[in-house]
Formats: C-alpha cells, sequence, structure tokens
C-alpha cells in the first residue's frame, strides 16, 4: 500500500533576498536601504512522523528558506556557459522524525521505506547545459533573467549537501519526482536515512543575466511504501 504521510504542505522556500525571504542580482551602481523579516510559525500535527527539516523552526512551521545571497550582474555574468553555476550553493537536510518530539526516527508501516516527492510545473523549469534549472516566480518585471537555479540531492544516514543533479522535468504519476533519485519510481529510503538537498545559480541560456529577485517555493510531499 502507498500513501502520503498527513504531512504534505511543507515547502522549500528558495530565494535571493538577503533578509532570507528573497534574494537580489542587483546591478553594480545598484544601492539599497537593507531591510528584514521574522516569521514565528509552528503546527501541532496528527500525523505519526514529522519531515524534520533540519532545525525546530522550519521543522514546526513546515517551510525551510535557502538564501542564496546577493551577486552583481559581473559575477552572474562570469559564468559564460549556459547551465554554467555562480555563487555560494546553499543545503538543506531532511529526515523522518517521530512526532513524539524526542528526535528519533519515525517508525515506518509498510515496507518501512519513505521519499520525498516534487512537482514542478513544466512552466518553472527550463533545460540548459544538459541539466533542468528551477526558474523563479514573479512577473518579468521584477524577477532576474536568464537565471536558475541548479538543484542536486544525496542520501544517506549522514549525507550534507546534494551531489547529483535531479532531473525536474521527469517524474512518476504517483510520486513525482523523487529527491532520492532523479530515476527512482517508488520511495526506497530507510527511516534512518536523510535527503541532502543543494541549490545554486545558474545560468538558463548564453544571454546575459539582468538585475532582479529570484524567488520559487518547492512543494514537499512526504511518500511512504
Amino acid at each position: 500500500m502507498r500513501t502520503s504521510f498527513n504531512l504534505t504542505k511543507a515547502s522549500l522556500l528558495i530565494a535571493t533576498l538577503a533578509a532570507g525571504l528573497s534574494v537580489h542580482i542587483a546591478s553594480q551602481a545598484q544601492a539599497t536601504l537593507d531591510s528584514g523579516t521574522l516569521i514565528i510559525n509552528g503546527q501541532i500535527s496528527a500525523s505519526t512522523c514529522l519531515l524534520d527539516m533540519g532545525d525546530a523552526g522550519s521543522t514546526g512551521g513546515s517551510s525551510k528558506t535557502l538564501n542564496l545571497g546577493t551577486y552583481t550582474t559581473a559575477v552572474a555574468g562570469a559564468a559564460t556557459a549556459t547551465g554554467g553555476t555562480f555563487g555560494t550553493a546553499q543545503s538543506a537536510v531532511f529526515s523522518v522524525k517521530s512526532a513524539s518530539g524526542d528526535g528519533t526516527a519515525c517508525t515506518l508501516g509498510g515496507s518501512g521505506k519513505w521519499d520525498i516527492g516534487i512537482n514542478i510545473p513544466s512552466t518553472e523549469v527550463a533545460t540548459a547545459g544538459g541539466s533542468t534549472l528551477l526558474l523563479s516566480g514573479g512577473t518579468a518585471s521584477n524577477i532576474a533573467q536568464n537565471v536558475g537555479v541548479l538543484i542536486k540531492t544525496s542520501t544517506g544516514p549522514a549525507v550534507t549537501a546534494g551531489a547529483t543533479n535531479v532531473n525536474l522535468s521527469a517524474g512518476s504519476p504517483t510520486y513525482g519526482v523523487l529527491l532520492s533519485s532523479s530515476s527512482a519510481s517508488a520511495p526506497n529510503l530507510a527511516n534512518t536515512d536523510k535527503i541532502a538537498l543543494t541549490a545554486q545559480f545558474a545560468r538558463t541560456n548564453a544571454s546575459a543575466p539582468t538585475a532582479g529577485a529570484f524567488s520559487a517555493t518547492i512543494p514537499l510531499n512526504v511518500w511512504y511504501k
């Protein structure tokens, strides 16, 4: 039997504003005052398992933010190859823990396997240099053009960063794209395994990147079998 945890509305926000909500690729002549936002959230779960996002705040609120930083158009343009990455990669590590709050691994039913599936609309994906890149949301007037984000993952009991490119365009009808592998067709991780997801800026084409914001939200569906 295949089913999903009650907790299926977790999300990963990949952003480009220095405060952790959105980060900008800024022109060198641009200067703005810094600002920030503090979000306090939490949840009471009816599920027997929780998706651990690496810290109590993000786990309780079912939301994790990866701040990729702010870079000039000159830095972005230095990655001349289509699909070429730039900037510092940022990672998040996911695991399934007992809802009791004691930090122990979740006891899964069935075959005792789990995974995270994502579904990204085709309009939010671009193919560049043999990889699929996540595109920013928002309107054309305020987003950085010719820039996307490369997603990599790795799995295991002690992973800290992703190493394998995720094919955002390939997924099963049931689970979507499983983060354990771009070709996985069913959940296959042990309850003690973790998923490391790493995100980094990349060029979507040969045109020069433009100044603007980047912000994209990835819905995370936790599946087990």
